[in-house]
């Protein structure tokens, strides 16, 4: 076997081990045995189970975000641009075989790694595009923007394992809630970021009083 199609079934056994009983119960030797390829491989290879498992969420997070960027038309409201990419991300982990459980049964695993990686960092930059080509600029300040473009992010997380839990909830109807949600929070943020300008301003203004 050449090296591609040993990690080829390494990672195959490795998502379906994850899949069915989690990566905390999980061990190399179950991987290995699924794989049925030799052990010294895989050390050679990934060194830890841990390795295999960020490798797949790449692949899984470069996949939503290929989706994401395909479902997207520039004429699109805010609300339309949101629905659009769950609807986009939900379609693709329904039917990746294995993807609710693997969500599921590893989101603590998931949560803790999802926003330091470089794939996510990549949908929250084109999200923060979105997002600033949408709304006024005037009362988003960096620290403001990351913070509303990783709500939504968590917003599309919490999506799919909610569907995850209920596989017989309709994507389309689940990616519109989920859409119409995200939209509305935004909106409500930006309409409180421009209330507190105001005050802001009088309270900068301000002259201080002499100290006694």
């Amino acid at each position: 076997m050449t090296r591609a199609s040993k990690e080829e079934a390494f990672e195959t056994a490795a998502w379906e081990v994850f899949s069915t009983i989690g990566m905390d119960a999980a061990t190399v030797r179950d991987i290995v045995s699924l794989s049925r390829v030799s052990p010294g491989s895989i050390y050679n290879y990934y060194k830890t189970k841990e390795k295999i498992f960020d490798i797949l969420l790449v692949k899984v997070i470069e996949r939503n975000k290929n989706m994401v960027r395909q479902s997207h038309c520039p004429p699109d409201t805010l609300e339309s641009m949101l629905t659009k990419s769950f609807q986009a991300v939900l379609r693709a982990l329904s039917t990746l075989k294995g993807a609710a459980r693997f969500f599921e049964i590893n989101q603590h695993h998931i949560r803790a790694r999802l926003f330091t990686m470089n794939e996510t960092r990549d949908m929250l930059e084109n999200l923060k595009q979105d997002i600033l080509a949408s709304l006024p600029r005037n009362s988003l300040t960096p620290d403001r923007l990351d913070f509303i473009a990783a709500t939504l992010l968590t917003i599309g997380l919490e999506s799919f394992l909610y569907m995850a839990r209920d596989p017989l909830l309709n994507v389309d109807e689940t990616a519109r809630l989920s859409g119409a949600m995200a939209a509305g929070n935004v909106r409500g943020a930006m309409a409180f970021l421009c209330a507190a300008q105001p005050a802001e301003a009088r309270k900068a203004s301000r002259p201080h009083s002499p100290e006694i």
